[in-house]
């Protein structure tokens, strides 16, 4: 079976909106793009979601981003974060 991987474009908006919060620059932040994943000649498709992996050197927090989604959705859980929530989660790693 033959399979399509199509890379997707990170979303600027996303990366802007992150690199904006106070203090983030002190962390590592690493920024995964999705993919599009076709199973040619069948109906089927996976999208695999952007990451946006923030790490220090005891802890990591990654949130998924969908395309055509403008929410930030935290890995374990996948529940909707938002950026307040994400900026005290960044304070408590500083």
């Amino acid at each position: 079976m033959k399979i399509t991987i199509e890379p997707l474009e990170f979303p600027l908006c996303v990366k802007e909106k992150l690199m904006k919060i106070p203090k983030i620059s002190k962390l590592h932040i690493e920024f995964v793009n999705g993919k599009n994943i076709h199973f040619d000649k069948t109906n089927l498709s996976i999208n695999e979601p952007h990451k946006v992996i923030i790490s220090n050197d005891s802890s990591c927090i990654i949130l998924l981003s969908y395309p055509n989604d403008n929410n930030l959705y935290l890995k374990d859980s996948l529940e909707i974060i938002t950026l307040e929530s994400i900026k005290f989660l960044i304070l408590k790693m500083l």
